[in-house]
């Protein structure tokens, strides 16, 4: 494909998606440009704006936003969902989501065709030479209460040994267990590959890539059946019930057999570190611009 220009938006963070798409664009030789671009792409609603108005300025453009997640747990959901339909994504020349929950979830309020593109893991990697000797780890923000963080303390307190002995990263400290606030993908991967479980209580997520990850690396993610995209994503071995008890005797089932279990996850994290990869990611939003 020769390259073309085009302009991306989004949150732009460390710990955001935006960033890795536009370094994956970067290397396939495309340039990165407001200045008549021939694709227009807003990874999620806090870009969609500014997208729309350089849509209208360059009206042959080709504009694609890319929604996260229906927000179920807020008030007024399908008010605040109706509106984001009416006043972008039903003016975009497509949409994509990021996993088939969210596509699911979408299609109740948007009469389009809508794409399924992952969004792009962290350069995560599984090294052999780091040993398993931390037990739990919980990745992710702490505070929102669709996250369930407290069921984590609870649970891990019925365990064998009784000990809250996680390491907790993330932007809010939950008040237990070790916290070691945001870090980088370097040390990310180090906790990654250390950890023997990641521990994902959550009740929702619009794809969950601390999973994904984990597996990569050889850890064993735990997640609730009601968090949907655990059940696209995971083997049902990995998949306890939403509550305290359940999340315990997972552990344990898990411990019992840990090595089979182990393999699994790597067989599973081989697949999805090709799948989730930037460079894939940047080429299935091409391949939506191309087929557009």
């Amino acid at each position: 494909m020769k390259p073309i220009k085009i302009s991306i938006f989004g949150a732009d963070g460390y710990t955001c998606q935006m960033p890795r798409i536009k370094e994956a664009m970067q290397n396939l030789g495309h340039i990165l440009s407001e200045d008549s671009p021939e694709l227009i792409y807003s990874n999620d609603p806090t870009g969609y704006e500014k997208a729309m108005l350089l849509k209208k300025k360059f009206p042959n453009s080709f504009l694609i936003f890319n929604f996260l997640d229906v927000p179920w747990h807020m008030p007024n959901v399908d008010k605040q969902t109706k509106l984001l339909v009416e006043h972008f994504l039903a003016k975009s020349d497509s949409v994509t989501v990021i996993s088939h929950k969210v596509k699911h979830d979408l299609a109740k309020f948007l009469d389009k065709k809508i794409e399924v593109i992952y969004n792009p893991i962290k350069d995560v990697f599984y090294d052999e030479s780091i040993k398993k000797n931390n037990t739990f780890l919980y990745v992710g923000r702490a505070n929102d209460p669709i996250k369930r963080i407290s069921l984590l303390k609870t649970a891990l307190s019925k365990t064998a040994n009784g000990t809250i002995d996680i390491k907790i990263c993330g932007s809010e400290d939950p008040g237990f267990g070790t916290y070691l606030n945001v870090v980088s993908d370097q040390e990310l991967n180090k906790l990654y590959n250390s950890s023997k479980y990641l521990l994902l209580p959550s009740k929702a997520e619009g794809i969950g890539l601390t999973m994904i990850e984990a597996m990569i690396c050889g850890s064993l993610p735990i997640a609730c059946s009601d968090n949907k995209t655990a059940e696209e994503f995971l083997p049902k071995d990995f998949i306890c019930e939403p509550n305290a008890q359940s999340i315990s005797d997972k552990i344990e089932e898990l411990n019992k057999e840990y090595h089979v279990k182990r393999k699994l996850a790597l067989e599973y994290g081989k697949k999805y570190k090709i799948q989730f990869d930037k460079i894939n990611v940047a080429k299935n939003i091409l391949s939506v611009f191309n087929s557009g």
